[in-house]
């Protein structure tokens, strides 16, 4: 069975990316036109460039107006490089890319601290300003009277344009082979994590800003590799290329041949690359708009079926309906490219945001059932989590800490001391201080005042991956768990100290051994949980029960010294209430100290060792639970009733309840 399911993922998956490659090298000795060849140069190049462009837009879930720019300066620094200097074809590819990647990481440091369309704008300025520079630098570039460059040797050979076409497809093929590497790595999975939750993979130590930086200047690296053999491809440059007509065209490509997809990035470079030439023929353009109006039928359809709105099933109808009228109306097409572009750009977006390669593989996938690679067995739990025997000190300690917004004192001078090894509970009312003490323990909020040490050390409030990386993990009240991965992905992301690799091993493929030892990690912290047989389970079609678990499963990959329950049992069943005792108490079996929050007080009774109550951002009582069970004042804080109003009777009863109370 296991040879089989090799054998099977060997000729459907790598067979597939095998044969493309194999194609594309042999197209050449068959079809010996200039101008076909001159079209398939073009497709890998473009390639190149939406590989890197998909790094930001599909897996980090950021509009990137960029990579035209990088494509540019790429081009010109190897343009530059080869005329002036002499350098050959694989120095210049390698300081066009290094280029490009040091420009990329120095515009990510504050681009992309801006979300959404102020990031956008950056990235377009950016281009502005680099289409700019190249045009009023003539000293070094020529201006506009554009760049001519002689394609130099490849080591000491030099290269027609069939051998060209080649040494491109070849560095098209190390490209895809390096992104795949690097996106079923950790480093893939982060790129994922950071864009379903920010937060949590901030909270889980991964570290959101580093890893949205190295990717974008990665993508930028790649443009500038494309940018050398666009150079040498086209032996002319003119600043005036690289402005906001390609941006878009880039951005289509990426967008209609699918998103987070090796396979869409090379079938939109194909489409990038035949633009041109669509527009220049009214036959080929029909042709063109009649199949992306038989498409936008089709996807109208299915999204009809799934109940996915009206307005996302008909518009791309209409707006397709719109170019295929227009290929017969206008009879000079190139002068409405620009909004040929904006309407198949939309029609897209809406239509098919998972792009032509996501709609056709979703239809692959039912007719080639292709089983996924078997998992390792899970590792021994000792290995995984070791257990802590309790020394009895205090390992959190608050000392004044207060949490304002504005004039309002969520968290007022709170003092607190967790003692290794326990279950501390943290209850109160709605409304007094419970989530945002835990923000700020847990560093999603700096603090007003106060300190806040762990075991003796301060930690740095404000900073939740360096509150992750000094011991603390967490849950959250809302989940926030990476939806669009797999419940082992989830588990995976979050490991501490499983991966040592260097990027530029992963990068060669030489991270499996650690790849197959974090998942055997991962494997035991969900069988810890109950989820084991969940493992291939995408989180967001986990049951809320399981969901809440796997959320604890994740938090202990970081082995924590401070575990953080932020209400756990909230809207469970009362058959997974019970699961979750048992799995909290197996936590502690292990000596990992917790911070419970929770509304349940049958559940901090039986777990909790000491209690803390909190109102109006104060502590007004701690001790046991019983004792709390019975306190005035904590009575009066749920009921909000004055003391000499509270029946004696029920004030020996009631609070049991109490926190269940709005």
């Amino acid at each position: 069975m296991f040879k089989r399911v090799i054998l099977q993922r060997l000729v459907l998956v790598r067979g597939a990316e095998t044969a493309l490659f194999v194609v594309l090298g042999a197209l050449p000795l068959v079809e010996h036109s200039p101008y076909a060849l001159g079209l398939l140069t073009l497709l890998a190049i473009y390639g190149v460039v939406l590989i890197g462009l998909d790094i930001t837009v599909g897996y980090l879930g950021q509009v990137n107006l960029a990579q035209a720019a990088m494509l540019g300066l790429g081009a010109y620094v190897a343009g530059i490089a080869a005329t002036r200097y002499g350098v050959g074809i694989p120095l210049a590819v390698l300081l066009s890319g290094g280029f490009c990647t040091a420009i990329g990481a120095v515009l990510a440091l504050p681009a992309l601290r801006l979300e959404g369309p102020q990031f956008a704008l950056a990235t377009l300025s950016f281009t502005a300003l680099s289409a700019t520079a190249l045009n009023e630098l003539e000293w070094l570039t020529n201006g506009a009277q554009g760049l001519s460059i002689t394609r130099p040797l490849l080591l000491g050979h030099a290269l027609d344009a069939r051998g060209f076409f080649w040494l491109c497809i070849a560095i098209l093929a190390l490209v895809w082979l390096t992104m795949r590497n690097l996106m079923t790595s950790q480093w893939g999975r982060a790129f994922e994590a950071l864009r379903d939750s920010p937060i949590a993979t901030d909270a889980m130590g991964v570290g959101t800003y580093r890893h949205k930086v190295a990717g974008f200047a990665f993508g930028s690296g790649l443009g500038g590799v494309a940018g050398a053999l666009y150079a040498f491809n086209f032996g002319y440059l003119q600043p005036q290329t690289f402005v906001y007509e390609l941006t878009v065209i880039l951005l289509l490509g990426v967008v209609l041949g699918g998103r987070k997809s090796l396979w869409g990035a090379v079938v939109g470079a194909g489409l990038v690359a035949l633009l041109p030439n669509l527009l220049s023929s009214h036959r080929l353009f029909g042709a063109f708009s009649a199949i992306a109006f038989v498409l936008a039928v089709a996807s109208g359809v299915r999204g009809l079926r799934r109940r996915t709105g009206a307005f996302r099933a008909l518009a791309p109808i209409v707006a397709t309906l719109t170019l295929v009228a227009g290929s017969f109306l206008v009879s000079n097409i190139e002068d409405w490219r620009k909004a040929i572009f904006a309407l198949l750009l939309f029609s897209v977006v809406v239509g098919m945001p998972e792009g032509l390669m996501g709609f056709a593989s979703a239809a692959l996938a039912r007719l080639f059932r292709v089983t996924p690679p078997a998992l390792p067995p899970p590792a021994a739990l000792d290995l995984v989590l070791p257990a802590r025997a309790p020394d009895g000190t205090i390992l959190l300690k608050l000392e004044r800490l207060s949490r304002h917004f504005g004039g309002v004192r969520a968290v007022d001078g709170v003092d607190l001391a967790v003692t290794a090894g326990t279950i501390h509970g943290l209850i109160g009312p709605n409304g007094s201080g419970k989530s945002t003490l835990v923000n700020v323990v847990s560093g999603l909020y700096a603090p007003s005042s106060g300190g806040l040490r762990l075991r003796g050390a301060p930690l740095r409030g404000g900073r939740p991956v360096a509150a992750a990386r000094a011991g603390i993990a967490r849950t959250f009240q809302n989940l926030q768990l990476f939806g669009g991965m797999t419940a082992l992905d989830n588990v995976m992301v979050a490991l501490r100290g499983a991966w040592r690799v260097p990027l530029p091993f992963v990068l060669l493929g030489l991270g499996r051994r650690e790849e197959l030892r974090g998942q055997a990690a991962a494997l035991a912290l969900l069988d810890l949980v109950g989820l084991g047989d969940e493992a291939r389970t995408r989180a967001a079609d986990l049951t809320y029960g399981a969901q809440r678990l796997l959320e604890i499963a994740r938090a202990l990959a970081r082995r924590p010294e401070l575990l953080i329950l932020d209400e756990p049992a909230a809207g469970l069943a009362q058959p997974d209430v019970h699961r979750l005792l048992e799995i909290i108490r197996r936590i502690h079996e292990r000596g990992i100290t917790t911070v419970l929050i929770e509304h349940h007080m049958d559940v901090v009774s039986e777990l909790c060792d000491t209690v803390t109550v909190l109102d109006g951002g104060k502590v007004i009582a701690e001790g046991p639970p019983a004792d709390i069970k019975r306190d005035a004042k904590v009575i009066t804080a749920y009921l909000g009733a004055d003391l000499g109003a509270v029946d004696p009777g029920a004030a020996a009863t009631a609070p049991s309840d109490l926190p269940r109370a709005p």
